[in-house]
């Protein structure tokens, strides 16, 4: 998700206006309630871009590590909120189902007859995350997770097209759920993928980023030793100055162990996601349900056809039961 869309979410869930004026640029207001956050005000110009910034001189530029952002992100925790949102689909139909589900499993061998075709409705969890990363300095960045919530299975590919997404706030649509879901499970899902996600992600970064530092620190005192070493190979040096040369040798590889152990504990990072806010949204969809004949035996499958990813999602199949020729 862009930075101006979280944010325009952020307010409109709060209860607040979001106009666009044109690119990076937005006008805004603030519910009253709210305003002690933003230094008493209500009504705000927001840029998104920098140069749009600088040609709109009373517009606060929004980015990572500004005010007014900061205070957003502060205020969203605060008021962190959950929400319903019914998805408005133009034409819920699909032309020619059973020549497209073929061709969506090309795979799948056998004479494929579609038994059953209804309207029904899918849910999906948006789950925004706030990402700290805790080591010898605290960081923290935004995370957005998709569930279909009928799975249990992280979506990438409604996050991906979620642009095309219109919604209103009531119902617009008497259809029933595929199934029962739990939201919970949905967000115990979305923690577990970020959860992952991050510490794989980290765990590459600290790989290598951390050998570069360690790779440094050897290189110079190796360096300090060697021209010790050096020193201490003189032919009319004394044994004295020699004695006080190996000392500071020892002190050298002292001070190599403890810059060593430093940087190692600055990349152990403890990363630690919050969740901010959830959306519930409520997608109309077209339920098939198939028989598929072969060699003698027969399956039944659901597919579920999404008319916002324009793809097809499969239920578990029933058992095969033998057909009788």
């Amino acid at each position: 998700m862009n930075l101006q869309k979280y944010v325009s979410e952020v307010i409109e869930t709060l209860g607040g206006v979001v106009i666009s004026v044109e690119y990076a640029l937005c006008q805004v207001l603030i519910p009253e309630e709210y305003k002690g956050y933003f230094q008493g005000q209500t009504d705000l110009t927001l840029a998104f871009d920098f140069e749009v910034s600088q040609e709109n001189p009373e517009a606060e530029f929004v980015t990572f590590g500004s005010y007014f952002l900061d205070q957003l992100l502060e205020l969203a925790s605060q008021k962190a909120k959950s929400t319903v949102r019914f998805v408005e689909i133009e034409r819920l139909e699909l032309a020619n189902p059973l020549k497209k589900i073929q061709q969506s499993m090309p795979d799948e061998p056998g004479q494929m007859t579609i038994t059953e075709e209804r309207q029904v409705m899918g849910a999906w969890g948006m789950f925004q995350f706030k990402v700290y990363y805790i080591s010898d300095q605290k960081e923290a960045s935004p995370k957005e997770i998709w569930v279909d919530l009928l799975t249990d299975q992280v979506d990438r590919t409604i996050e991906e097209e979620q642009n095309r997404i219109i919604y209103q706030q009531t119902p617009m649509y008497n259809l029933p759920f595929s199934k029962s879901f739990d939201l919970q499970n949905g967000f115990e899902v979305a923690m577990a993928d970020v959860q992952q996600a991050e510490d794989e992600k980290n765990s590459r970064l600290e790989d290598q980023a951390l050998q570069t530092d360690i790779d440094r620190i050897e290189e110079y005192y190796a360096e300090l030793m060697e021209e010790n070493k050096k020193r201490a190979s003189r032919k009319s040096i004394t044994e004295e100055k020699k004695k006080d040369i190996e000392a500071k040798t020892n002190a050298i590889a002292v001070e190599r162990d403890k810059q060593l152990l430093d940087i190692k504990n600055k990349y152990d990072v403890q990363i630690e996601p919050a969740l901010e806010h959830a959306i519930l949204y409520c997608i109309p969809m077209i339920e098939y349900r198939l028989n598929i004949e072969f060699r003698g035996e027969r399956k039944e499958k659901v597919l579920y056809y999404n008319p916002i990813t324009k793809q097809f999602a499969a239920q578990e199949s029933e058992p095969v039961q033998t057909v009788n020729t």
